[in-house]
């Protein structure tokens, strides 16, 4: 339960500082007082979304601060967030929350004393405090609020987010066959010009320097009588005619012989001019057997010339030499054997999806199952609740119907015929995150009527009650907020008053007998039940606004219920009827006490 809050320079609050108790605390005051502004403050402090807009006017922090009791197994679970020793689950525990707001955007939060982050606050939120705040009545129009409601009661939420896991990925699975499905036709083109391509490098097989060595091939065969007439002219002028080079040499080796004789350092000379002389010699024989195996072929030079051909267009055609293409074939290759592995995805991705599509039936079949057998449950709950709110002839239905559900289940207005559920379809159009079904409640709250949805029979005072009643039943069930801490609802009597006022009262202290309830109200049949009341008052001071918040004692409290019928809190008339209110709310309270012993015996 919530024990203090202590808020500074929020909003209009300059400092506040109140402590609440067990049952019934009820806050009241003018309109704009700042009530709501307590609730949106506490709404902070659990992870609501901050500005500097909430800073108070002037000021560079605003600070609220909430402790909380806890006992049970939420002892447990809370310390186990915040990975501190746990105690036994029968012993109390406190827990003191601090969230600060800076001007320049900053955000601190702590948890005892300790740093923390928002993701914490968020976590902590359902174990201690569950807000039903201003307008919340609009969202019972929306029907996928109704299929949260039906799962939170059923229990049946954790099985919801296996079958949203399921979906994501069966859908994922669709959609990638899809996409293999769709891209078929582009990858063949792809596959065929890739095989084009590459089929027209391997029949063409060029080397590498391979047109070199051609083109130097084809200007010998273009000159080779001119090559032949110069090697058989220049091995003359070495070898064969008289005056030779060798015959010459011959003649100066002779002499340098005789010389080295004379002087014996001219004995190297000799030797070089023997080197000399072999080299010659071999150059001679080179150009003596030159051209035994060369004649010209003008069939030779026409394969040459058409093979230099296909290798000019070749490297033409992809803007690079022989070493280049090459490296485009092995790139060519690699690809058309990617496309080729995408293409045997297929038959893998069909069991993929087979499997996942099974996967996800099974688990929204369990989830329907799981609905279905919480639907006249909760139907009986709801109709048995509203008795207590002054709605005795409702009829609630929360209609089951599949997306593949036929025309006949809808009755002539065109709205889901309350008796269909959901049926065992396996058509993928039924598919979706939240199951296979959609979930719509449908109400009559005036005999003689038959249930329809509610955005089209249900006023803003008949939302009320049931948004009171479906959230007082929700909330004291398994899935999402099992033992939430407290309860808080900010002005839910919207559209109420009279009898109907005070059945919301009575419905609210019998909840408040299981959990701490904070309400703002505007209605003194209502605040008539509180077990602790709380005015909240505007003052003016300074130039200055100002939020107080004040206890009321038993005298104090008859003159804020007078001020709220409508009198003067100090008309005799008004005070007379504030203290019948309160009067009458302890015989009711002693009725209820005694009913309750009577239904034990």
């Amino acid at each position: 339960m919530l024990k203090s809050l202590n808020i500074k320079n929020f909003a209009v609050i300059e400092s506040l500082q109140v402590e609440f108790h067990e049952g019934l605390n009820l806050l009241t005051g003018e309109t704009g007082s700042g009530k709501s502004i307590i609730v949106d403050a506490l709404g902070l402090l659990l992870g609501g979304r901050s500005s500097t807009a909430q800073i108070r006017t002037g000021e560079n922090r605003a600070v609220v601060e909430g402790l909380f009791k806890l006992t049970g197994e939420n002892t447990l679970k809370v310390q186990r967030l915040l990975e501190e020793p746990a105690t036994e689950a029968a012993k109390s525990y406190d827990l003191l929350v601090r969230r600060e707001l800076y001007a320049n955007s900053r955000n601190r939060i702590f948890v005892n004393g300790k740093v923390a982050q928002i993701s914490t606050l968020r976590a902590l939120q359902p174990l201690l405090v569950a807000i039903h705040g201003q307008g919340e009545q609009r969202a019972l129009l929306s029907t996928q609020s109704h299929l949260e409601l039906l799962d939170q009661f059923a229990g049946c939420v954790p099985l919801r987010k296996q079958v949203a896991e399921a979906y994501m990925r069966w859908r994922s699975a669709r959609e990638a066959l899809k996409e293999l499905e769709k891209e078929a036709v582009e990858r063949e083109r792809a596959s065929e010009l890739l095989q084009y391509q590459l089929s027209e490098i391997e029949t063409l097989a060029p080397k590498p320097l391979e047109d070199e060595e051609l083109q130097a091939e084809r200007k010998l065969l273009t000159h080779v009588e001119t090559a032949l007439q110069l090697a058989s002219g220049t091995y003359l002028e070495l070898y064969e005619s008289d005056a030779s080079i060798l015959t010459r040499l011959a003649a100066v080796r002779k002499s340098l012989e005789e010389l080295s004789k004379i002087d014996s350092r001219l004995e190297p000379a000799t030797e070089i001019l023997e080197e000399s002389i072999a080299s010659l010699t071999d150059l001679a024989a080179t150009l003596r057997d030159y051209g035994s195996d060369l004649e010209f072929s003008p069939a030779r030079l026409a394969e040459i010339e058409n093979r230099l051909a296909d290798l000019e267009r070749l490297k033409r055609k992809y803007n690079s030499d022989l070493k280049g293409i090459l490296k485009i074939q092995d790139e060519l290759s690699t690809r058309l054997n990617g496309l080729n592995e995408i293409a045997e995805k297929e038959p893998f991705l069909r069991e993929t999806l087979r499997a996942s599509e099974k996967d996800y039936k099974i688990l929204a079949h369990k989830l329907s199952d799981c609905r279905r057998l919480a639907k006249s449950k909760l139907e009986q709950r709801v109709m048995t609740d509203l008795k207590h709110v002054a709605m005795e002839n409702a009829q609630f239905i929360a209609s089951l119907s599949t997306a593949a559900a036929p025309a006949s289940d809808n009755d002539s207005d065109g709205f889901p015929a309350h008796s269909s559920e959901a049926s065992e379809v396996s058509d993928e159009n039924s598919f979706s995150p939240n199951g296979m079904e959609q979930v719509e409640f449908l109400l009559s709250a005036n005999p003689g009527e038959s249930p329809r949805p509610l955005a089209h029979v249900a006023s803003g005072g008949e939302l009320s009650r049931l948004m009171l009643t479906l959230r007082t039943i929700g909330t004291s069930r398994k899935e999402p907020q099992r033992g939430v801490e407290t309860l808080i609802f900010d002005e839910i009597d919207v559209g109420i008053g009279g009898r109907v006022a005070g059945a919301v009262g009575n419905r609210l202290k019998a909840l408040a007998s299981a959990q701490q309830v904070l309400c703002v109200t505007h209605q003194p049949q209502i605040a008539r039940f509180a077990d602790h009341h709380y005015l909240i008052e505007k003052l003016f001071e300074k130039n200055r606004t100002r939020t107080l918040i004040k206890e009321l004692n038993l005298d104090e409290r008859i003159g804020e219920l007078a001020r709220m019928i409508g009198g003067d809190e100090e008309a005799l008339t008004a005070r007379e009827t504030a203290r019948w209110l309160l009067d009458d709310s302890v015989k009711n309270k002693g009725r209820a006490a005694g009913a309750k012993k009577s239904s034990k015996l």
